[in-house]
């Protein structure tokens, strides 16, 4: 509100307020003056019967002038307009008159101990209860009542309070004005409040009135409008419909097969579109009670028989069986037209809520006076208690976003507003599918005769019609006589095809899948695509998961709000599949809120267009998303043969050191053969008994040296075998690291053939989790390189550590060799780079050694000095999070 109107409410208020409580104080105070005037005169009683008889004059005299003075302002307040001007005035001061006489009279009987002052309590109760007053009259009037006792006892009559009951007297007429006064001011706020509500609540009525007065003259505005444009929606219509339907009967020469699905389409949707503007000039005119009937004798038996075997041809895509229950003829007086209408809507609901295989029955009923019609199906059914807003206006059952069946919700209104227009009822009934109930009075006489049109046919068609459409309206008129036209519903209901076959299709590069729950869509974005798409379609997202996962298309084009699952569900569910997340999603909606684009970005959509959309800016975005996940292949696969590169120098450095140690160590088995075989062609002495036995010890540990390298080289081959099996799944499992470091050591050793002192000291538990043949790698360049940089003249030393401190492993391999270079340290763990001799080392150990300790979110940490060794450390956790290994 602005502050204009607050200011003017304020005003309204105090207006109000004030009105009121001159009116209310103007009452109390007619009430007062006549309890004044029977009261005041009849306590003269007690003056005579207490009064010393030298008072009694004083005393009548004060009662007689208190009367006049009553019967003066009685007048007074009987003229409203006198009382107005001071309301607070004429009633405070009353009462206090009537004080000060009662005061007066205390003076001659008793003083301050008079029994007198009850009279005082009295007038302030009496004040209390009959007047409301604003807090300062209040306190004026109490305080001036009191005073008068006061003041006419102490300096008047020169009177001292002599005994307690004075204190008494005094201390309840005091207590008696405090609780009456702060009754008084709680009295004037309420009703001040109340006042405020009740001009809030006036005010609120009167603003709901006038809204609710505008908005039946808004209905009344949207009532002509919808007739208006829906009158004007026709001629329109009719322009884009007789040249579709001059295309296709060949009348401008011949089309091909896709031109001709394609105006078969917009022809259809064009029907579609007319009848819809039908069922929205019906609507405004029944709620303007402008709906005529034309009423006749018709045989609704023979009829529902031809309805019947019209729609059975197009039950039977669903494989649905229709059956008629109707025996002779029953006549019944209705607008067949109309009734044709409500008849098609009941069988296309059927139709469409049955599922493939299932029954619709309609039966016929003739009970005399009246006809029923009874549509039966086994389909879901509904609710029970929505058995009668099913016939709402714009009302469905499903109402959510995501709901499976289409429709405007007017069917089934328009359909009620008709058979109530014959003086008919429909009901509905869910019992094992839905059942619809149709009650027709078979008379004529029970019309009321404002519903009845008595105007020819053709001049109700063309009345309002502009001269220039009449043409156009009679070709309007003649479509919605076809019975194409008539059982549109039906046709929509039954429709199980959304693609027409493409002859080519085989030889499209690509293939799109259509997920959207609209034939007519699914149509539009085929017409719009096929020709660089093989084209593919589901109705529902559960299904387009499917055949996503099965057909694995180029790309997605979705809608949002589905049946069951929507477009988003889907679209997480095809991101969550590592078989489907790389095909490129294009979302659909109607409806084009920053929030949806949002949330479908979020939920990994890659484009997002608005219905009504452009087939060329569809066409172009599924290009364009094409294109991009090709090039998004090249880069990966480049990324995969760089991967391969670095996996097959790993594996050549697995395999290349032990092989060169089976390879040493065969040459030299072979050169020690030969000396054997030499030795042994000589006669045999001591000396060359003694040379063989040195022979074959070394041969013994040569081939302990070859049998080392081929147990390392079939181990790295069985666990590369592991990673190309398809599934294969590095898991974390438990793995005991300092065991395992003694099988390294007991391998790598015997493998170098390098005279190393190797030492093992371990506390604690060992075990971590990892993968196994992982770590395994990870302790074996380090053990070997350990080994390989010590000294082989008999002094080398390797010490290999292992302890647990705060929940991680900690495991050190240190050697007494030449140590590591400061500007070598910074590429140790670089691919391919290494300290060793040519031949000696592909510089990929200490990299995959990196990799693996980096993975399961531990350090691999370097000490080392030139001449001082060599000291790897690695830390690891032995529990790792609860996920898995990529």
């Amino acid at each position: 509100m602005t502050a204009v109107g607050k200011l003017r409410s304020r005003h309204r208020l105090e207006e109000r307020w004030s009105t009121w409580l001159v009116e209310r104080n103007r009452k109390g105070l007619l009430r007062i003056l006549w309890i004044g005037l029977i009261l005041y005169p009849s306590f003269g009683i007690l003056d005579y019967l207490l009064a010393p008889r030298t008072a009694l004059p004083l005393l009548y005299g004060t009662r007689g002038t208190f009367v006049a003075v009553s019967l003066a302002l009685l007048r007074v307040v009987r003229a409203r307009a006198t009382f107005a001007r001071h309301p607070n005035l004429f009633s405070a001061g009353y009462m206090f008159l009537a004080a000060v006489g009662i005061s007066v009279m205390t003076m001659f009987m008793g003083g301050l101990e008079s029994p007198y002052y009850a009279g005082l309590s009295l007038v302030i109760v009496g004040t209390g209860l009959l007047f409301v007053w604003p807090p300062y009259v209040v306190l004026t009037t109490h305080t001036l009542i009191v005073a008068s006792f006061v003041l006419a006892n102490l300096f008047f009559a020169g009177r001292l309070p002599t005994a307690l009951e004075s204190v008494s007297n005094l201390f309840f007429l005091c207590s008696t004005a405090l609780v009456v006064g702060t009754g008084q001011i709680f009295t004037f706020n309420w009703h001040r409040e109340q006042q405020v509500h009740q001009i809030a609540l006036e005010e609120t009525k009167a603003n709901l009135e006038t809204a609710h007065e505008q908005l039946k003259q808004l209905d009344r505005f949207k009532s002509q409008f919808f007739a208006n444009i829906t009158h004007e929606f026709k001629t329109p219509l009719a322009m884009i419909l007789s040249p579709l339907e001059l295309l296709l009967h060949g009348e401008v020469g011949e089309i091909g097969p896709t031109q001709r699905a394609t105006f078969e389409m917009m022809f259809r949707s064009g029907m579609k579109l007319l009848k819809m503007i039908g069922d929205l000039l019906d609507l405004s005119k029944l709620e303007e009670s402008r709906l005529r009937l034309k009423i006749s004798e018709h045989d609704l038996a023979e009829h529902l028989r031809g309805l019947c075997e019209q729609v059975q041809p197009l039950a039977q895509r669903k494989r649905i069986e229709t059956k008629l229950i109707a025996s002779g003829t029953c006549l019944v007086n209705c607008d067949l037209e109309r009734m044709e209408r409500v008849f098609v809507n009941l069988l296309s609901n059927a139709l469409k809520f049955t599922h493939e295989g299932g029954h619709v029955t309609v039966s016929l009923h003739d009970l005399g006076d009246t006809a029923w019609i009874v549509v039966k199906d086994d389909g879901p059914g509904f609710p029970a208690v929505m058995a009668e807003r099913l016939f709402e206006r714009f009302f469905q059952v499903d109402m959510g976003e995501t709901r499976r069946y289409g429709g405007t919700g007017i069917g089934l209104a328009l359909a009620r507003e008709i058979v109530e227009l014959h003086g008919g009822r429909i009901r509905a009934e869910s019992d094992h599918g839905a059942r619809f109930t149709v009650e027709l009075i078979k008379d004529k006489e029970h019309f009321r005769p404002e519903v009845l049109d008595r105007r020819s046919h053709r001049r109700d068609m063309l009345s309002g019609a502009r001269a220039g459409d009449r043409g156009l309206m009679d070709f309007a008129a003649q479509m919605q006589a076809r019975e194409e036209f008539r059982l549109l519903d039906i046709l929509e209901a039954t429709e199980r095809r959304a693609l027409a076959r493409d002859p080519e299709e085989d030889s499209r590069g690509h293939t799109c899948l259509v997920v959207e729950d609209t034939p007519d869509v699914i149509r539009l974005v085929g017409m719009a695509l096929q020709q660089d798409f093989k084209m593919l379609s589901a109705s529902d997202g559960a299904q387009g998961l499917e055949m996503a996962r099965k057909e694995l298309p180029s790309l997605i084009v979705t809608d949002l709000m589905m049946p069951g699952m929507d477009g988003l569900e889907l679209t997480r569910r095809l991101r969550d599949d590592p078989t489907t997340r790389h095909i490129p999603i294009v979302m659909l909606t109607a409806r084009g809120e920053l929030e949806d684009r949002v949330a479908g970005m979020d939920t990994g959509v890659n484009a997002y267009l608005a219905k009504p959309f452009s087939p060329r800016e569809l066409l172009s975005s599924a290009r364009s998303l094409v294109k991009t996940q090709a090039a998004q292949a090249d880069i990966l696969l480049t990324q995969r043969m760089d991967s391969l590169e670095s996996i097959a120098g790993g594996l050549a450095h697995e395999i290349n050191n032990p092989l060169n140690y089976v390879k040493n160590a065969l040459a030299r088995v072979r050169m020690d053969t030969h000396a054997l075989l030499d030795i042994s062609r000589r006669p045999p002495d001591g000396e060359s008994t003694a040379q063989m036995e040195r022979l074959q010890d070394r041969m013994r540990e040569l081939f302990e040296v070859a049998d080392s390298g081929i147990r390392r080289i079939t181990r790295t081959v069985e666990l590369m075998g592991s990673y190309s099996k398809a599934g294969y799944s590095r898991q974390l499992r438990p793995h005991d690291a300092f065991e395992a470091a003694r099988d390294v050591v007991g391998i790598v050793l015997p493998a170098t053939g390098r005279k190393v002192q190797v030492e093992l000291r371990f506390d604690g538990e060992g075990r971590v989790e990892c993968v196994p043949e992982e770590f395994n790698q990870v302790l074996t360049n380090l053990v070997q390189n350990a080994i390989e940089a010590s000294p082989d003249d008999g002094t080398g030393r390797v010490e290999v550590h292992g302890r647990v401190e705060d929940g991680r492993l900690v495991l050190s391999v240190k050697d007494n060799g030449h140590g590591i270079k400061p500007e070598d340290r910074a590429r140790l763990f670089t691919p391919f780079f290494t300290t060793k001799g040519p031949g000696r080392g592909m510089g990929m150990g200490l990299t995959i050694a990196w990799r693996v300790v980096q993975s399961l979110g531990g350090t691999l940490d370097i000490d080392s000095a030139p001449g001082q060794g060599a000291c790897f450390t690695l830390r690891v956790p032995r529990a790792q999070p609860a996920r898995g290994v990529a």
